[in-house]
């Protein structure tokens, strides 16, 4: 019987020293361009609890099979570092290391520095007031804007604001938007076109990643009356 039972006891501990082996711990990566030439790299760790692991050894290659370790932060209960920004289509390797797994875990994380900003063609209203000759544009017409591509699959930002509030923004995938009339009120403002180039998922319920980057366009400075 005591046989028996020490057969038991020592499956149990065999068991129970094997099971964190199989555990895969769940990881989610970021890639946000900091518009200085670098990357900001964030990466959450979180154990089959959902807490985080701040125990691990996180780093990052790049194409360069250069290694960056990344510093694990208890505020933001994520692993952070700035990775070079390299031009053009690039990916970068997220390998995570913990006890309770028995082999490195790799994400890889697509990413595109954008080179072309979406610099401004057409900055005029319905009546040809044209803001790129120095005219002032109408606030009771439609007022066209249009700007250079930057790349496929890209999504342009357009922001009309004074420098302290915004009084007309929009998100398109177009090289062009038409501004209702009367949505600008008159007074001076700056246009801002930004272009972003998003992989993955925001939200992390399709991917396991997602990496932005952005190249913004010359300020345009103009007069609504």
């Amino acid at each position: 019987m005591k046989i028996k039972l020490f057969a038991v006891i020592a499956g149990l501990l065999l068991f129970s020293c094997a099971a964190p082996e199989d555990v895969k711990p769940n990881i989610r990566a970021v890639l946000k361009a900091t518009g200085t030439g670098s990357i900001r790299a964030t990466v959450f760790v979180e154990g089959s609890d959902g807490n985080s692991l701040s125990g691990a050894v996180v780093t990052i290659r790049d194409k360069r099979n250069a290694i960056l370790q990344l510093n694990y932060d208890s505020v933001a209960c994520s692993y952070n570092g700035l990775m070079e920004e390299f031009p053009g289509e690039s990916s970068y390797n997220v390998d995570v290391g913990t006890v309770l797994s028995k082999n490195k875990i790799t994400l890889t994380v697509p990413y595109l520095r954008l080179l072309n900003a979406p610099e401004v063609i057409i900055f005029q209203d319905m009546a040809g007031n044209s803001v790129l000759h120095g005219q002032s544009i109408n606030s009771a017409q439609p007022v066209q804007i249009g700007w250079s591509g930057s790349g496929e699959g890209v999504v342009y930002q357009v922001t009309i604001r004074t420098a302290l509030r915004a009084v007309y923004a929009v998100s398109t995938n177009s090289l062009n938007i038409t501004v209702p009339a009367d949505s600008i009120p008159a007074g001076s403002y700056i246009l801002d076109v930004s272009a972003q180039k998003v992989y993955g998922d925001a939200y992390f319920r399709n991917s396991q990643y997602y990496s932005l980057s952005y190249i913004n366009a010359s300020l345009v400075s103009c007069d609504v009356n």
